[in-house]
């Protein structure tokens, strides 16, 4: 794994463990895929807690006192969590969502605000309170996005 930040010792042992989970157990597609579905929730969830605090300090040390800046900060977490399968908790709901930057009342630059923005299985959108600087961000997995016209049926 050259130039991943895992050196090959961790990554030899993180796959030998991961193939054990996933392989224990009865052997069929449905038991399997539900222990991969766990490895990939835990795995996801110990990645958000060891960068959630690195990310509120990364966030609190870009600026954010324009329109421009917070569009820029918002896009970069938004992509980065995106890679990484994570997204951010909006607070109404509970639902993953995503740093949005908006603008103030008037044409004040430094009125511009943040917000998270989640969407239910309905589509419904939630949307936390806005505030002047970025909010202290909990990450949580993101789901798999639902298939459009191609979505299983049951």
């Amino acid at each position: 794994m050259a130039n991943s930040g895992v050196n090959d010792s961790d990554a030899d042992e993180l796959r030998k463990i991961v193939r054990r989970i996933i392989e224990t157990g009865p052997n069929n597609f449905n038991d399997r895929t539900a222990r991969a579905r766990a490895v990939k929730s835990l795995i996801a969830a110990e990645t958000a807690a060891c960068l959630e605090p690195l990310l509120n300090a990364e966030a609190d040390a870009m600026p954010q006192n324009t329109l421009a800046e917070k569009r820029r900060l918002a896009s970069w977490i938004n992509h980065e969590l995106r890679h990484l399968g994570l997204a951010i908790r909006c607070d109404p709901s509970g639902l993953p969502g995503i740093l949005v930057a908006m603008p103030g009342r008037g044409d004040r630059e430094e009125a511009s605000r943040f917000r998270v923005e989640a969407r239910d299985e309905d589509g419904r959108r939630f949307q936390s309170s806005s505030l002047g600087w970025a909010p202290r961000l909990e990450l949580v997995e993101d789901p798999a996005r639902r298939e459009g016209r191609s979505r299983f049926r049951e």
